[in-house]
């Protein structure tokens, strides 16, 4: 009966003339039927089939007919050939109660006809829709009937396959609304992930490959700007992307001590595909209306990290390996404190992002700081950071003439004054973390235990710093005087004072900041190198007699160590 159909596929499928459409779609459902009832004799009876000696060569002909009716390459046959074989499949798993078994043999006969790649239609959709959502699902469901039977067997290689082609499967999916996929996940999605989740991961090089995998699956909607396409058959992944992450975290916290995870890169990619979403934060254009991909991934960074950095730490990881991780690490980090408050897409809740991230980047400082300042991270990636910090630190948008330009010494033009100006730049949107990061500032020019990595950070740090209180005395130094007796706006008064009080309270790194000729300090080389900027803002604070106090204990240090 099979062989028949072939043959009359065979014929209306070659031929070119107009009335045989008819006959091609009525061939079409008839196999479509006939595969239906196959399925359903062999499932209902493959106790007793199995039994048969003859049992092993009627099946290896079976998936000769099916992979015969699969070159035809019409859609709707390749999906019916794949429920088909899932309903067979799902019945072998059942043998328990059918005593029902399936031999290696015919195991190994149904992975070379699933394995053997995509069952979609390059050319022909006869009797189909350009919908390829049903016949996706039909495959993966056979799998996931087939990976029940073989498991016990799996090895690596047979993994990395289905790894590979449920990768192909998501990426070739069209659906014909593809909003539905930002809330929620497409049923062809949902199989894929639950296809992930019941592979095995106590196979070798099996984790590192699987969490690799599931980390591209994470960063598929953010690959684009984030703006919804006019295409109809490709969906937006973002769902699916928040839901990889969920499943990465898992899979990355239950395999934190395999060296593989380290070594191949797995940590890596996961990290590098965090950092996607968090980066982006308001510059995506596709909104949700539940949690928001960057808060999602910024949730399993933190969850992930916690988890490997104790590894990282103690296991003989190869050092190249230890910098790209630092290298992701620190684009998480300086992710997190930033934000485009002007994008498009930035949300009515900014506040409560900022809380959140606040929150999320004390938590991560406290598992970073100070393992960055250790030998194996690169000076970059120190650097990177303190820049970082500095640049999310700034309350009151300088000048970009007042910023160092490229490949300029940060320091270089510190004390050049600028024109004052009688326009007040509004404050930052995010004014608490300003705050933050500039406390984080403080915090790593500050004397802790004399470790190397906490010098490393210093050293890092305190141009940064530096150049930070800088800037805001130059401000002062040069708009005020023009302000005659008008009170300097609040928001900038609290900074300057904030400033002066961290200036004066701060104990720095002694072997942060180079010797001032001519001076001997420890604690207070900062204030050596700031004099000139506070010996004139003295002059223009006139008759404000707190700002006069703060910068009179500025100069009282200073000149403790001149005496001294």
């Amino acid at each position: 009966m099979l062989s028949s159909i072939e043959d009359r596929l065979s014929t209306v499928t070659d031929s070119e003339l107009p009335n045989t459409h008819e006959e091609r779609t009525s061939w079409i459902e008839t196999t479509e039927v006939v595969l239906m009832g196959v399925s359903g004799l062999l499932a209902t009876y493959l106790h007793v089939l199995t039994s048969h000696s003859s049992f092993t060569g009627c099946w290896r002909i079976l998936l000769g007919h099916l992979k015969s009716l699969l070159e035809f390459d019409i859609l709707d046959i390749n999906t019916a050939v794949f429920k088909a074989l899932a309903e067979i499949l799902s019945n072998a798993n059942r043998k328990a109660e059918t005593e029902a078994k399936l031999d290696r043999n015919s195991i190994d006969l149904v992975w070379e006809l699933w394995s053997d790649g995509l069952p979609l239609a390059s050319t022909k959709l006869l009797g189909s829709n350009s919908n390829n959502q049903n016949c996706l699902i039909s495959y993966v469901s056979s799998l996931q009937e087939l990976y029940r039977l073989m498991k016990d067997d799996i090895d690596f290689e047979r993994t990395q396959r289905i790894l590979v082609l449920l990768r192909e499967t998501v990426q070739q999916a069209n659906v014909a609304s593809y909003s539905a996929d930002i809330e929620y996940l497409t049923t062809l999605q949902t199989q894929v992930l639950e296809s992930l989740k019941m592979m095995r991961t106590d196979v070798s090089g099996v984790p590192a490959t699987m969490i690799t995998q599931i980390a591209e699956f994470a960063t598929l909607a953010f690959r684009s700007d984030g703006t919804v396409q006019s295409e109809k058959e490709k969906p937006t992944y973002v769902a699916l992307s928040k839901a990889s992450m969920e499943l990465l975290e898992s899979l990355v916290i239950a395999h934190a001590k395999d060296p593989e995870v380290y070594t191949k890169g797995a940590l890596s990619s996961s990290l590098i595909a965090l950092s996607k979403p968090i980066t982006m934060k308001y510059s995506f254009r596709i909104t949700t209306k539940g949690l928001a991909p960057w808060r999602q991934a910024t949730m399993t960074a933190l969850a992930i990290l916690k988890a490997t950095l104790p590894t990282i730490a103690n296991k003989n990881i190869a050092q190249t390996d230890v910098q790209s991780i630092w290298t992701s690490i620190v684009k998480i980090a300086n992710g997190i404190t930033a934000a485009d408050c002007t994008a498009e897409s930035a949300p009515s809740s900014i506040k409560d992002d900022e809380d959140f991230d606040i929150a999320s980047f004390l938590t991560l400082r406290e598992l970073i700081i100070p393992a960055l300042g250790t030998h194996l991270v690169p000076d970059k990636s120190r650097r990177a950071y303190t820049e970082s910090l500095f640049h999310i630190s700034l309350i009151h948008a300088p000048e970009p003439r007042e910023l160092p330009q490229h490949n300029q010494e940060l320091l270089a033009s510190l004390y050049q004054t600028r024109k004052g100006r009688t326009v007040d730049p509004p404050p930052s949107p995010r004014t608490k973390m300003s705050y933050v990061c500039l406390d984080e500032l403080v915090s790593l020019v500050s004397v802790h235990d004399n470790s190397p990595a906490w010098i490393k950070l210093a050293q890092a740090a305190a141009p940064y710093l530096i150049l930070r209180a800088g800037l805001t005395l130059r401000a002062y130094i040069a708009d005020q005087p023009l302000r005659g007796l008008m009170p300097q706006p609040l928001s900038q008064r609290k900074e300057l004072l904030y400033i002066l009080q961290a200036l004066v309270k701060l104990e720095c790194e002694p072997e942060a900041i180079p010797d001032t000729p001519g001076v001997d300090s420890e604690g207070r080389k900062h204030l050596h190198r700031l004099y000139p900027l506070l010996a004139k803002a003295v002059r223009a604070a006139a008759k404000d007699q707190e700002v006069l106090e703060w910068l009179g204990k500025a100069l009282d240090e200073v000149g403790a160590d001149l005496n001294g």
